[in-house]
């Protein structure tokens, strides 16, 4: 493979969306929320750190995921590479090797809990003070010279799953009260519940301490991108029409497309449709999905078909209706209390809140499955 192709596509735009707002004194955090495998920590890693520190930042990157157990560990081991410091060549070498752990290392499953490769035992370890001294310390320090410092908290969710992580939250709110203009923040999250926890409680320690901006979905020209890297790399084309038509089939997940790049790469095949077919069925979890369905109540089920069909929001009048047909009642028989004791159920392990009234998935595959699995008519499940 030619070691000069740059299989990154950037998000030039979105970069200077989130400088251009941190330089004009709007806001000093941001959280960029999307579903796994979407590609946000790619544009941290390769679009906005590296832009920011062309522009007078020293960058910090954290990821919860590498010892969610010990938030603080992350924090720390984040504050000790400062990756502003280091040399371009340095910086993107490190970014490729970590990107490469993050597609190996770790994701949240449809339970909400982390899936990580090695072996994770034992209870979470809650900030002890001294820890926390040594945090302020290092902050200090690196506050204390002329330069910005943005300060990027990958998988920040993970700090709203155990109360035993609210001192390093309570930490990260003092740390950006007293320190508005020289610290900038950037959140991300894959856990639309999460974030609410975390940001959005009127008791939580980060209350209303950020604006959410939604990861903008790649179309074609990530696409046409990838395509070029892909001749340049092999010195073989892909049908365009083809690859775009595969690329929706993978429901317009990136590191899903690239994987079946990358894999075409290898074989030496040029037909993607046939690579992608292959692919979704290897990465097929209908089983899994199956079993996790099973172990819902009807009404749990009920709700879930509604949501992923988009027939009405859960307490509307022809959402139960669908329920009560599913559950064979009528539909009076449906209470509102009931709707909301398994929408309490299924909130942050399946569903998340988005406002008043209106709910969605955590697991956008998941969803694809409850949406083909049953149709619109639910005597037919």
């Amino acid at each position: 493979m030619n070691a000069h192709v740059d299989w990154h596509f950037p998000r030039r735009e979105l970069t200077d969306q989130f400088l251009s707002t941190f330089a004009s004194g709007v806001s000093n955090t941001l959280t960029l929320f999307a579903p796994r495998r979407m590609g946000k920590t790619e544009f941290i890693l390769f679009d906005l750190i590296p832009e920011a520190h062309e522009q007078g930042y020293r960058p910090i990157y954290v990821s919860f995921w590498d010892n969610p157990r010990n938030p603080v560990t992350c924090l720390k081991k984040g504050l000790e590479r400062s990756i502003g410091e280091m040399t371009w060549l340095e910086r993107r070498r490190w970014a490729n090797s970590h990107l490469g752990a993050l597609k190996l290392g770790g994701e949240v499953g449809i339970d909400g809990t982390v899936k990580a490769s090695a072996e994770v035992s034992g209870r979470n370890i809650p900030p002890q003070e001294d820890d926390l001294s040594q945090l302020r310390s290092r902050f200090e320090t690196l506050l204390s010279g002329k330069m910005k410092t943005l300060l990027c908290l990958d998988e920040v969710q993970h700090l709203a799953t155990d109360r035993a992580f609210e001192p390093l939250v309570f930490f990260l709110r003092t740390l950006l009260d007293e320190n508005r203009d020289k610290l900038y923040v950037v959140y991300t999250g894959s856990s639309r519940d999460g974030l609410y926890r975390l940001f959005n409680r009127r008791k939580a320690p980060l209350f209303r301490s950020s604006s959410q901006i939604d990861l903008p979905e790649l179309g074609s020209g990530f696409v046409k991108h990838m395509l070029d890297a892909f001749d340049q790399a092999t010195a073989r084309t892909l049908s365009y029409t083809s690859a775009l038509n595969a690329f929706h089939t993978l429901n317009r997940v990136p590191r899903d497309f690239r994987a079946v790049i990358e894999g075409m790469v290898l074989s030496g095949e040029t037909d993607i449709t046939s690579a992608t077919e292959r692919y979704r069925q290897f990465t097929n979890d209908a089983d899994e999905y199956e079993k996790i369905w099973s172990q819902l109540k009807p009404i749990e089920q009920a709700i879930l078909a509604v949501i992923a069909q988009d027939i009405a929001g859960p307490y509307h009048e022809e959402a139960r209706r669908f329920i009560a047909t599913w559950l064979g009642m009528t539909e009076s028989d449906v209470a509102t209390h009931t709707i909301q004791n398994a929408l309490n159920r299924l909130r942050g392990e399946f569903l998340a809140p988005v406002e008043k009234g209106v709910w969605v998935f955590e697991d956008l595959d998941f969803k694809i499955w409850v949406a083909e699995a049953f149709a619109k008519d639910p005597t037919e499940r």
